[in-house]
Order: structure tokens, then C-alpha cells, then sequence
């Protein structure tokens, strides 16, 4: 059996880590009572430090034997163990003890414990400081308040950096496996339209038309494209989070890949422009990592954006602009950070079907890999996603210059 008390799903995990750490903390107690020992100490009650660790160590080995990790008492066991050798150690001369095990202990009972169980262990700990202290200085409150005060302040800022970071790991892990559930959900489906048709040609092959036939092939093949970009940019939010993501930059011209990913991105309803200067644009990108970012700017315009979606291409200076821009209403102000947060978007952003969080953080993350960047403003009324690339040397062109070139469908 294993038992949690006092904590949240998001940081249970931890629990085993501080589990293992006891048994580093005993032996620590255990080596520096040897070590003053050795030296010669003065103290009397060294070997109070000895036995806290024998405890310590005694009490992990019980709850190994007993296959039972319960948070909050290990954590009392401990803090009992270490503030009686704290208590025994500190003196006029030397507050370090107490107030060192006082610090520590609040840092643990943080991490692994919330609600009244926190602040009761607290409260606990504290009071043993406090007491130990008063001892050391034979109950002089004017001597022993500044000393522990500060000590106060100090543990108290340190709850509270590690509340904020609990809170933001608890509301990650909530977004998170939400995202999970998105993606799971839109893999499901495509799997099951691709099942489905596999089941109908077999089944009914025979008395199905070539034209029927191409067709259902047409809606699996697509089924199973879009399927694969599901899982493309989970496999990109997985390498980011682990730092490994990578681009490999070369000359290409943008202007025949964006075609492509306009035609293969675009959907019944929407209206789709595409607007270039000249016959080729040139920039230094990893092909396909800019097929997945603007892939992931196409479908966030679907998903959230007005009726007419516009992509244009110039070149300005030493950089290549791409600019996605469509006429819906935006997000709020202060959530424009957000949209390339991962598994975050804007308040004002409804929950659509398909929709994981995570393109657009990780659009930024490959345009900056690339020695570029992806922003967002708004401009008389449009949308606009702005991808900036190094530019390429320019290729001279004798052929027309098309100013636009556009498929609505």
C-alpha cells in the first residue's frame, strides 16, 4: 500500500524521491557525529546527531519492510529526530543548529504536504525552533526573537516560491493531461474513419464503383495525414520539453512549399490567398519544420479565425517575412503571451475539437530554432501571425512576378 497524505496528484510522484532521501539524511546524522567525533568536539551531546540518524534510518527501513510510503509521517519521524538533535546542540555561542533545522524542515513539510496538515507540521517545527532556542539562551525572549524572526522570514519566502511553483506544476499537469485526452480523442477519430473505410471496401468491393472506391481511399488517405500531424507535433512538444528539439536550415524557396501547404491545409467554407512578390523567395529553413509551422498557423486560423484566411511573403532586408492574417476577432490583450505558452491558450479562446494546446508554442519554438521568430498583432481589424526567417541570396527571375495567386474553396 502506498499512501499520500497531504499532497496533490500533480506531486505525488515525489513522494518516492523524499522516501529515498531519508535514508541519505540518516546516514549524514550518522557521518557528521562521526566526523566531530574524530575531531575531538567539545559537546557532551554530540551523539544526539547519531541517534537521530539511527532513527531515521530505522524508521525508512520499517516502512520498506512494510511496503508503506506515508508522507506526513516520515516527515514528522524526521523532523522530530533532527529538531531534538538541533535542540540539544545549539547554544549561546552557536544558533545554527536550530535555525538551519528549522529552514530545512519548513523547505520538506512545503514540498510534501498542503492544507491544515502543512500548516499543523509547521506550527510543530517551529515551535521546537523556538524552543530550542529559548533554551540555548536560558529563556531570554529579547535574545532570542531577532535571531528567529529572520529565521522566519526566510523559511516563510521559501513556502512561498515553493507554493507558486507547486501551483504552476498542478495547473500544468491539469493542462496537460487535458491535452493528452484532445490528442487521444482526434487520433481515435482518425483512426476510426480509416477503419471504416477499410472495412467498407472489404466488405463491399464488389459492388462499389471505381469512382466510389477512389473516393473512400481519397478520405483515408487524408484521415491518415492529418492523424500523422497529430502525432508529428506530439513528437515536437516531446522533444522540446526535453530540450532536444532541432531544425536543419537550407536554402528554399518558400513560395512553392507554402502553395502546397495552403492546398493540403485547406477546407470547405474558407477562402484562402496567397500573396507573393516575387517568382521565388528565398530563405535559409528547414523545409519541413516550416511546413509544420505554417501548417499549425493555417489550422489555428480555421479553428479561431474569420472566413478569409490571407498568407503573403516579401522580403524585408535581411529577413523573410510570412504573415498569416485573417479577418476574426483576436484574443484579449493580456493573453497574447499565452497563445504560445504550452498547453495554453487566450481566455477568449472557446474549446474547439482538435485543438491541443500545443502548435503554436511549438511553431515559436522552430522558428527560433531556425534564427527566426513568430509573433502576434492585430492590424486594422485582421489577425496577424508574423514568421520571420533569415533571408536566402536572391536567384534572378525573368519570368512574371504573379501578385496573387488564390484558391477558394
Amino acid at each position: 500500500m502506498i499512501s499520500h497524505s497531504g499532497g496533490d496528484g500533480a506531486l505525488h510522484q515525489f513522494a518516492s524521491t523524499y522516501a529515498n532521501a531519508r535514508w541519505f539524511l540518516g546516514a549524514g546524522l550518522i557521518g557528521l557525529t562521526l566526523l566531530f567525533s574524530a575531531i575531538g568536539s567539545t559537546s557532551d551531546h554530540i551523539w544526539v546527531l547519531g541517534a537521530a540518524g539511527v532513527v531515521t534510518i530505522a524508521h525508512a527501513s520499517t516502512m520498506r519492510i512494510w511496503k508503506v510510503h506515508h508522507t506526513v509521517v516520515a516527515l514528522l519521524v524526521d523532523a522530530t529526530a533532527t529538531f531534538l538533535a538541533a535542540f540539544m546542540l545549539t547554544t549561546a555561542d552557536d544558533h545554527l543548529p536550530a535555525l538551519l533545522t528549522m529552514i530545512c524542515a519548513s523547505v520538506l513539510i512545503a514540498l510534501f504536504t498542503q492544507g491544515w496538515v502543512r500548516y499543523s507540521i509547521l506550527a510543530y517545527g517551529a515551535a521546537f525552533g523556538l524552543a530550542a532556542l529559548l533554551n540555548a539562551e536560558d529563556w531570554s525572549w529579547t535574545r532570542v526573537l531577532p535571531p528567529y524572526l529572520s529565521s522566519v522570514f526566510v523559511a516563510a519566502f521559501i513556502i512561498g516560491a515553493i507554493s507558486a511553483i507547486r501551483s504552476r506544476l498542478v495547473e500544468l499537469e491539469a493542462l496537460r493531461a487535458q491535452t493528452i485526452g484532445v490528442v487521444s480523442h482526434e487520433l481515435r477519430n482518425h483512426l476510426t474513419g480509416i477503419i471504416a473505410v477499410a472495412e467498407l471496401i472489404r466488405d463491399d468491393a464488389a459492388r462499389l464503383q471505381p469512382k466510389e472506391v477512389t473516393e473512400l481511399l481519397d478520405l483515408a488517405y487524408s484521415q491518415a495525414v492529418e492523424a500523422g500531424e497529430v502525432i508529428e507535433d506530439l513528437l515536437a512538444a516531446s522533444l522540446a520539453e526535453r530540450g532536444v528539439l532541432d531544425a536543419i536550415p537550407e536554402l528554399v524557396d518558400l513560395c512553392p512549399i507554402t502553395e502546397t501547404v495552403i492546398r493540403r491545409t485547406s477546407v470547405e467554407g474558407r477562402r484562402f490567398a496567397f500573396d507573393f512578390s516575387h517568382g521565388s523567395i528565398l530563405a535559409i529553413a528547414d523545409p519541413l519544420r516550416y511546413k509544420q509551422i505554417l501548417r499549425n498557423l493555417l489550422t489555428n486560423a480555421i479553428r479561431y479565425g474569420g472566413e478569409t484566411v490571407r498568407v503573403s511573403i516579401e522580403r524585408i532586408g535581411p529577413v523573410i517575412s510570412v504573415v498569416v492574417a485573417d479577418n476574426g476577432e483576436g484574443v484579449d490583450p493580456g493573453d497574447e503571451q499565452a497563445l504560445f505558452q504550452a498547453y495554453r491558450g487566450g481566455r477568449e479562446m472557446k474549446a474547439v475539437s482538435g485543438s491541443s494546446g500545443l502548435g503554436l508554442w511549438i511553431a515559436r519554438g522552430l522558428a527560433q530554432k531556425m534564427d527566426g521568430d513568430l509573433t502576434y498583432r492585430r492590424h486594422s481589424g485582421q489577425t496577424l501571425f508574423e514568421l520571420t526567417l533569415p533571408a536566402g541570396d536572391e536567384v534572378d527571375s525573368t519570368s512574371p512576378s504573379p501578385a496573387l495567386a488564390s484558391s477558394s474553396h
